[in-house]
């Protein structure tokens, strides 16, 4: 190999070393960033479990953002973790009978009895932008533009 080919080699070896320790993982700072995801999937799955009888198509609801980031709670109080793990179960039970009314070409789907679940969601909902209020001083995070440092060192 020569001294040119040796010198590139070295140049993205370092590089990928500075990215790999310049860049942040997470901890504290990306609480705001989680409680933020799972906040995004209560207020979707209140408007839903609302407007379930009305849809005229079965609409499942929302946990994406749940099963993301449901391990990395433990930051939150204990109540909610539970209020917020039973609600997701529900979650989960519903989006079953959907699917199956969905298969099957039913309307079964709208006599779902959904007061549980708006009643947990709502209390999950207001103690996550209490959180937030008392974390961040704001309900919700301001969007973040992506800059070039961020693109190769990570977020600061």
């Amino acid at each position: 190999m020569d001294s040119s080919a040796l010198f590139v080699v070295i140049s993205i070896v370092l590089v990928l070393l500075l990215f790999s320790l310049l860049r942040r993982r997470g901890g504290p700072g990306k609480y705001p960033e989680v409680v933020q995801f799972i906040l995004y999937d209560v207020k979707l799955n209140q408007i839903i479990a609302e407007n379930l009888p009305k849809y005229e198509k079965p609409r499942t609801f929302e946990y994406t953002n749940w099963t993301m980031n449901k391990t990395r709670i433990g930051f939150l109080s204990e109540t909610l973790k539970k209020n917020l793990s039973e609600s997701f179960k529900l979650v989960d039970e519903f989006n079953k009978i959907i699917k199956a009314a969905k298969k099957e070409k039913s309307d079964s789907y709208k006599h779902l009895d959904t007061t549980r679940l708006r009643e947990l969601l709502e209390e999950c909902r207001k103690e996550l932008e209490d959180w937030m209020m008392t974390n961040t001083g704001q309900k919700e995070l301001p969007p973040k533009y992506p800059s070039l440092s961020s693109f190769f060192f990570g977020e600061r």
